[in-house]
């Protein structure tokens, strides 16, 4: 029970170190929107579809880059605003991307989608803390 009290304390932390950094970017005038550009992605997908992904959406709107579709473990649970949501057990459609918003996890989210996708997979960490 502590241990999981514990694990869930750093996975807060981190969120928090992300989103710190995420407005720190915002308040200097500057966007995901740049390491999606600089590494030739305009299409992409979400995995994970809850507050992260949410703000990710919002950042991309209205720009160069378009979010082709969500995918989630649990579809019918998903707080998604997206329309096109994808359960692991679908077909995928192609994308330039995909970003793993629970980045966390992302190590055992990225050997899943291997097996069905050939694009690049990417945690959100690693795009927001590359800008």
């Amino acid at each position: 029970k502590i241990q999981e009290l514990q694990n869930r304390i750093h996975v807060l932390s981190d969120h928090f170190q992300l989103l710190n950094h995420w407005m720190e970017l915002r308040n200097e005038r500057k966007s995901v929107v740049s390491y999606f550009e600089e590494m030739g992605y305009q299409h992409i997908g979400i995995y994970g579809m809850a507050e992260l992904a949410n703000r990710l959406v919002e950042e991309l709107t209205d720009s160069p880059v378009c979010v082709d579709y969500g995918i989630d473990r649990d579809v019918a649970c998903t707080i998604s605003r997206m329309e096109d949501v994808y359960s692991l057990e679908d077909e995928l459609p192609d994308t330039d991307v995909i970003v793993v918003t629970p980045y966390a996890s992302f190590k055992e989210i990225k050997e899943i989608l291997e097996k069905k996708v050939s694009c690049p997979i990417v945690s959100l960490e690693e795009v927001v803390w590359s800008v």
